[in-house]
């Protein structure tokens, strides 16, 4: 396929989109982990995109830039759902030795099969979970908003399944339908992350001083306790 350069550039939308909405999901439990996590799942995404566009400009075929994305995603994501699961605990210990072992077994799969799809594999549910557990922390706090978002955004990205598998997958119009549905899809979570946020701030925010929970009694002169 004559892979045109504005559709490689259009590629770094989705990207940021999904960046951003994972440093602020990575907020909720304001792990340090988590950040990185957000991170990593970012880069993965930007070096498949610098992939595509040294494609489209002429610039070569550099195939690691591509491989990169589902390690880094899968990483990135085990990192980052392991943060989530803490802050849906109310910040009660979890462990991280599962979240390791299902990134091990990625890893350990992809280097037996000398194929990329464990890790495919592992950074799809990684990043499912962290859709699901962000929507369950936004209908913790009411924000139906959020977690109809966070629905909206997993059915979109599933819905990109079956036109990978179409036979016109491969054209330019197919490509372009595909990055419609994921830049539409990270929007969604950009947007929910961002109200799942608010929300919890709003309720760890101490109540205002004239708030009637933190406003001192005053009982009429002469009127005894």
């Amino acid at each position: 396929m004559d892979y045109p350069i504005w559709l490689a550039l259009e590629d770094f939308v989705p990207v940021f989109f999904g960046l951003a909405g994972f440093i602020l999901l990575s907020r909720l439990s304001g792990r340090p982990a988590g950040f990185a996590g957000a991170l990593l799942i970012g880069l993965g995404g930007l070096s498949k995109c610098a992939w595509k566009l040294s494609v489209a400009a002429g610039g070569g075929d550099p195939r690691l830039l591509e491989e990169a994305l589902f390690p880094l995603m899968a990483a990135g994501a085990t990192l980052l759902t392991w943060s989530l699961a803490i802050a849906v605990r109310r910040g009660r210990r979890v462990h991280f030795w599962p979240f390791a072992v299902v990134f091990g077994l990625g890893v350990a799969g992809s280097v037996l099969a000398q194929s990329l799809h464990p890790m495919f594999v592992v950074a799809t549910f990684g990043v499912t979970a962290v859709s699901v557990l962000g929507a369950i922390i936004a209908g913790r706090y009411r924000q139906w908003w959020a977690v109809s978002l966070f629905v909206l955004g997993l059915v979109l990205v599933t819905s990109l399944v079956p036109l990978r598998g179409s036979a016109k997958h491969e054209t330019v119009a197919y490509q372009w339908l595909e990055q419609s549905l994921n830049t539409s899809a990270q929007l969604a979570l950009l947007i929910a992350a961002w109200l799942t946020l608010l929300a919890f701030r709003r309720a760890a925010a101490p109540p205002p001083a004239d708030s009637p929970a933190v406003r001192p009694a005053v009982r009429p002169v002469g009127e005894t306790a």
